[in-house]
């Protein structure tokens, strides 16, 4: 009996024990079932949660980008939303613009971001510059708010924000700071208008 071949011992024994090989064919049926079943929810699952993530998190309005032409809604999405984007900032209200003329200092000083109704100015190397626009910045609680209002030359060179930097004392500069001022003095330059000169201060030659 060891001896037969590998098949015939097979055969003989599912012949021998139908119960046995009747109760291994409901047990395998049963286990494909429940698989099958547990997969279909999974993939139900999945399908579900990637409309919801594309939708409410990414904002496309067809999630399945690599079907029918996705990319060119999302692309669609982004220029619109880098155009609405823009409109808002371009009706964001500023106050009129700073007319043109020199400031004493304690004129300056008035505007310093405190006051929302006037523009904001700071000075560098005596001139005075209306960056109004970028009040983020230089306005009330901006990161740079510390410049606005006064000649903040050597807080520039020193790229400090030390209530000791805040003035517009240069005289012991090194010459990579001066370099550094200058480069702020050009940035403000190309990016605001220029309101006229600072009357009283460090840069004043007049007097």
């Amino acid at each position: 009996e060891n001896f037969l071949p590998l098949g015939r011992r097979l055969e003989s024994t599912r012949h021998s024990s139908p119960r046995a090989g009747m109760e291994l064919l409901s047990l395998s049926q049963l286990l494909a079932a429940v698989t099958g079943a547990n997969l279909k929810t999974a993939v139900l699952a999945f399908a579900v949660a990637y409309v919801i993530a594309a939708v409410f998190v990414f904002r496309s309005s067809w999630p399945f980008g690599w079907m029918g032409g996705g990319a060119g809604r999302s692309s669609a999405w982004s220029k619109q939303k880098a155009k609405d984007t823009k409109s808002e900032e371009e009706s964001e209200v500023f106050p009129e613009p700073m007319a043109k003329g020199d400031l004493t200092v304690p004129e300056l000083k008035l505007h310093d971001g405190s006051n929302s109704l006037l523009p904001v100015l700071l000075a560098a190397k005596g001139v005075i510059y209306d960056v109004t626009r970028g009040r983020d910045f230089y306005g009330k609680g901006g990161p740079y708010n510390g410049f606005a209002g006064i000649d903040c030359s050597r807080a520039l060179a020193k790229v400090s924000l030390d209530a000791k930097d805040l003035n517009d004392d240069v005289t012991d500069l090194y010459a990579a700071e001066r370099d550094v001022l200058n480069d702020w003095v050009r940035k403000f330059e190309d990016k605001y208008p220029v309101v006229g000169v600072l009357r009283g201060g460090a840069f004043d030659k007049s007097s």
